[in-house]
């Protein structure tokens, strides 16, 4: 059982649990608590109450915020300026930055903006030995030596709890708006569909493809569709708005419907997380693995899929309900992809989700910066 810990700073909290050994499970809002392995940690450390902006200067396009800052105050906090944040991880926008960080999640909008990592500059935080560490910097050109941005970014709060962040922001010039197209059956049709949108006709800010299973869940027609947003000027509105329109079939959707998106796997009270599995490959193969497990997906009942193109990424949202059988039945059929699991009930991850510790760099890093093994101890796995 864990206790949670309110009353300290989270530099004092990691002080007193690295002298007492005593494990630590780091946390944002506690959502998403499921995702990972289960942690050996006794204590909680919340960063929920660590909040507010260090530093933002709008002509820069950076700012500088505390690490339990919900993205949704920062997106308040940016539009003020006209600027915004393009990072769009799965879930509500009451998730904090530094769980976002720390997990490395992003969206649909890593397609026209980079993932989490590309929009970090600069970090703060704290080792499991209590030493307070600053990374990158508070320019978008700052280059200094070895990159602790990215090591932290995306490592699990295993390494060091993220205490601020700096961040890139961009200018907004106009309101996106969203389209969306049919998709045909098969290799060849969805080729010749998506083709153009990735070839450079548009420069959209995302490109999802969502399964018909999915499409209705966002309250859509039941098929197989692209959904593109787009941005920019109006001179660049206009020209992006028709090159989809000759593509034929190109209808204009409500805005809401990439914040439906990133709610979809949140489970109803009373019901199970479900399971979800990423599949990776090169984006010219992207069209060859949606396929197959559209195939191999049809029998597992309540399935739902979407893809990012250009990233070669196919997210597969089963529900927590699901059978092993089935879980290891569509995971079974894909070849020449890597598959990582995003979440699992908690009686699954040993078995099915190698671990990543087990590299022996992995261990020497995670010594270096959490000697005793306090810091979110198991969820990436065991550290021999």
């Amino acid at each position: 059982m864990t206790s949670m810990v309110t009353s300290q700073t989270p530099l004092e909290t990691i002080i007193d649990a690295a002298d007492a050994g005593t494990p630590l499970r780091i946390s944002g809002r506690g959502h998403w608590m499921d995702a990972g392995r289960a942690s050996a940690a006794t204590r909680i450390l919340s960063m929920a109450n660590h909040t507010g902006v260090v530093d933002y200067v709008p002509g820069d396009l950076t700012i500088t915020v505390r690490s339990g800052t919900t993205l949704a105050e920062l997106d308040r906090i940016t539009r003020a300026e006209r600027q915004w944040l393009p990072l769009d991880p799965f879930g509500s926008r009451d998730g904090t930055i530094g769980a976002t960080i720390a997990t490395g999640s992003f969206g649909p909008l890593a397609h026209g903006f980079g993932r989490a990592r590309d929009l970090v500059l600069g970090l703060e935080f704290v080792t499991g030995d209590g030493k307070v560490v600053r990374g990158g910097g508070r320019v978008v050109k700052n280059v200094a030596g070895f990159d602790l941005v990215r090591l932290v970014t995306g490592s699990w709060g295993t390494l060091g709890v993220i205490t601020e962040a700096t961040l890139r922001l961009y200018a907004i010039s106009s309101e996106p708006v969203t389209m969306t197209l049919n998709l045909p059956d098969g290799v060849k049709g969805i080729s010749q569909r998506i083709g153009p949108i990735l070839g450079g006709g548009v420069a959209p800010y995302a490109v999802e493809i969502v399964d018909a299973a999915l499409a209705a869940r966002l309250g859509l027609p039941a098929k197989t569709q692209v959904l593109v947003r787009i941005g920019g000027n109006s001179a660049a509105m206009a020209a992006q708005r028709d090159f989809l329109a000759a593509l034929g079939g190109a209808h204009e959707l409500e805005a809401d419907v990439w914040g439906k998106l990133g709610l979809v796997e949140d489970a109803e009270a009373g019901e199970m997380p479900p399971i979800v599995i990423r599949f990776s490959t090169l984006p010219g193969r992207i069209v060859d693995l949606w396929t197959n497990l559209q195939r191999s997906g049809i029998p597992i009942p309540g399935v739902m899929m979407h893809a990012t193109p250009s990233l070669g990424i196919v997210r597969c949202i089963l529900p927590g309900s699901s059978s092993l059988d089935a879980v290891e039945s569509l995971v079974g059929t894909v070849s020449g992809a890597t598959r990582l699991y995003e979440r699992l009930p908690s009686s699954l991850w040993d078995s099915m989700s190698q671990s990543v510790t087990d590299v022996r760099i992995s261990q020497r890093i995670k010594r270096a910066f959490d000697p005793g093994n306090i810091l979110n101890p198991g969820i990436l796995g065991p550290l021999n």
